[in-house]
């Protein structure tokens, strides 16, 4: 498994103590997590809340993390699977269904816990040609239900 440092160096891109630590943080979930989240699990790591922000942005701009809404209006944060980001081309489009920071599979928002999980294997199948007539900014595919915990709880 691929170390947050190696995600962000096979990127291409810098890795610093904040960088590695956020995205470690992402990397060791097995759930979308809130900004708020993330400092909670980087208690005793020397990193600021505004600082969180500008990594998490960071991420984002280079396609490592997307993001997802959430009922309670605040995003949440995951892991981009390797295969699933997406890199503008020589051209400025993006290689995949023309959309840059897009992870285009779903998500499954508990209603009562407010736990977020990507579902990978649900993914967008849209027609090219939907592409070629209109400027698609964002896709979201978004089921909603009760987790299991929640379900025996």
């Amino acid at each position: 498994m691929l170390t947050a440092e190696q995600l962000i160096t096979d990127a291409g891109l810098r890795p610093t103590k904040a960088r590695t630590a956020v995205l470690n943080t992402l990397l060791n979930s097995t759930t979308a997590l809130s900004h708020t989240d993330i400092l909670a699990a980087l208690q005793g790591v020397e990193i600021d809340r505004v600082t969180v922000y500008r990594v998490l942005d960071w991420l984002l701009e280079n396609t490592l993390i997307h993001k997802i809404s959430s009922d309670d209006r605040a995003w949440k944060f995951q892991l981009n699977a390797p295969k699933r980001s997406y890199r503008p081309t020589d051209s400025g489009r993006t290689e995949h269904l023309g959309l840059l920071n897009n992870h285009g599979h779903a998500h499954l928002h508990c209603q009562q816990c407010g736990t977020v999980l990507c579902i990978h294997e649900l993914a967008a199948h849209i027609p090219q040609s939907l592409f070629d007539t209109y400027r698609v900014s964002n896709i979201e595919i978004s089921l909603k239900g009760l987790c299991p915990d929640c379900q025996t709880s």
